[in-house]
């Protein structure tokens, strides 16, 4: 599960927005989980250099509680980062350097392309998969076309298919990781590529545990479809691999890996 781009202070039905109640317990989650910061950054790294910029600046959008801004920082760069969960980014203060530019709001929004310019930018840990609306892919694309300087970099990924599929499979199930515990349970409309997730998650308080539950809504896309985003916003030397490797993809691919350069021109409004 990766961050979201959008949210509201509540959800539909009364649940709570995401990562309200996850940011507390959200790095123990990824930790558990052996999230691969350190290759994300790498595979970052090295489209960077291939691009033969110099790149100094960093939009990281969707970053959840700091995690990629503070190996970004430790190498180097000057990142700005973007999240719609107000308490994430509250747990970034806290991981990234002191003054570090935060921002909260949702995305596609316009003050994003009001940005920068920037010569790079990231959307990890299927961020991108959170943007449900109608064209809201392709308006965030143009959004960050126009917060990157021309030939900048961005790189993004996506979760497939194949992984909402397997998910999807499992039904409900949850883990219990002592300090605190999870139910996930997927809902998915028919013919669709819209998938809905009820995330109830039990923290220590006093003698009991509280509950939180959650709403997130994601989607997948089709390759055709964010190629055709990418190049209608305004991005050339577009590459997709699997999963932050140089793997071709295949139908076995669980995670898209996507890399682009901003045009030099002007970009479609």
């Amino acid at each position: 599960m990766g961050r979201p781009v959008s949210a509201g202070p509540e959800g539909d039905h009364g649940y709570g927005a995401p990562y309200s109640a996850l940011a507390q317990i959200y790095d123990q989650w990824m930790a558990a989980d052996r999230i691969p910061y350190d290759q994300w950054l790498s595979f970052a790294g090295k489209r960077f250099a291939e691009s033969g910029l110099e790149v100094r600046s960093v939009l990281d959008v969707c970053c959840g509680t700091g995690m990629t801004m503070k190996a970004l920082q430790d190498h180097g760069y000057e990142v700005t980062g973007v999240d719609a969960s107000a308490s994430m980014l509250d747990v970034a203060r806290t991981r990234t350097t002191p003054g570090t530019e935060l921002l909260c709001f949702a995305v596609p929004d316009e003050r994003l392309a009001g940005l920068g310019p920037f010569d790079a930018a990231l959307v990890c840990f299927d961020g991108a998969n959170y943007l449900t609306g109608e064209d809201a892919l392709a308006t965030t694309l143009r959004q960050l076309a126009q917060a990157l300087r021309p030939d900048g970099v961005l790189v993004f990924d996506l979760s497939t298919r194949r992984t909402f599929e397997e998910i999807a499979a499992l039904g409900e199930f949850g883990e219990d990781f002592g300090d605190f515990a999870y139910i996930w349970n997927t809902r998915h409309e028919p013919d669709t590529p819209a998938y809905e997730y009820l995330v109830s998650i039990f923290v220590p308080e006093g003698e009991l545990f509280r509950r939180s539950v959650e709403q997130h809504a994601q989607r997948h896309f089709t390759r055709d479809e964010v190629r055709n985003a990418l190049r209608a916003t305004g991005f050339t030397d577009i590459a997709v691999s699997d999963d932050y490797t140089d793997r071709d993809v295949t139908d076995t691919t669980r995670r898209e890996s996507w890399s682009a350069r901003r045009t030099t021109g002007s970009i479609p409004r």
